[in-house]
């Protein structure tokens, strides 16, 4: 983003297939429709001073790590920030009518839920009926669900009934990423849950949009000596971090409900 205006995110769709061309090469003209994702900036930032005798007296090394840790903590807000709109749902962005929302019993994690989400954004088709060839790539889970996650995707085998054969038609279909945010209801409530669970298609199918000013991805911390603040005998950090997220595509990710 180039400002603080509210930017806009369009995605195009060529909503006509390719038909054979008649002889004489003539091409006939398609149609393109397109879905819009409203997004803006926001500035994110915190303070720090330390007092010139704590300086002095400093025999820990806090001057030393300081930017680092505010550092740390800015990326942190990010990471904040893109769980807190996943979890909001703005606009029902995970809801049945856009065929990306299990739910009920069935819907914790398992072999028969994950299969199932997976051919929920196989299944996605466009406007016009047209399948979109979308991949699953990303299974996103709370810690809680991390054991079950790894045993579904990395086991060789998963004891089935008899009838059914026991090789893991699952194993490696897709990456696992564990994410702690997601059932951390005391920074998000109630929309946070260690039973929910979601799958994700490729980044460049824009399941998600985060958006930094001017394409700056890491955080700007700036020091200011004793020599700058003359007021006062203490040095300063600032730490300031201009981003943005925003729920895009809602074919390209299924959320699971998991149980109650």
């Amino acid at each position: 983003m180039s400002d603080f205006r509210d930017h806009f995110a369009v995605r195009p769709s060529f909503v006509t297939p390719l038909e054979p061309v008649a002889p004489g090469g003539e091409l006939k003209h398609g149609t393109v429709g397109e879905s819009v994702t409203t997004f803006k900036a926001d500035t994110f930032g915190r303070m720090l001073s330390i007092d010139r005798r704590d300086l002095v007296n400093d025999d820990l090394s806090l001057f030393q790590t300081t930017a680092q840790a505010l550092g740390r903590a800015a990326m942190r807000t990010l990471s904040d920030l893109v769980y807190e709109v996943l979890l909001a749902n703005g606009n029902g962005f995970f809801s049945t009518a856009n065929k990306n929302l299990l739910e009920g019993a069935d819907s914790a994690l398992g072999f028969d839920s994950l299969a199932a989400a997976i051919a929920l954004m196989r299944g996605q088709r466009d406007a016009e009926g047209n399948d979109l060839d979308l991949k699953p790539a990303t299974l996103l889970a709370p810690p809680e669900l991390e054991t079950t996650a790894r045993a579904l995707l990395n086991s060789e085998f998963i004891q089935r009934a008899v009838d059914v054969p026991t090789g893991n038609s699952l194993r490696q279909a897709v990456n696992l990423e564990v994410e702690p945010r997601l059932a951390n209801a005391a920074k998000f409530g109630a929309a946070a849950s260690d039973k929910h669970w979601y799958l994700f298609a490729a980044p460049a199918a824009n399941p998600m949009i985060v958006a930094f000013l001017d394409g700056r991805q890491t955080p700007t911390v700036e020091f200011f000596g004793l020599e700058q603040t003359v007021e006062r005998l203490a040095v300063s950090w600032r730490v300031f971090h201009d981003i943005a997220a925003a729920l895009c595509d809602p074919r390209a990710a299924v959320r699971s409900k998991g149980q109650a």
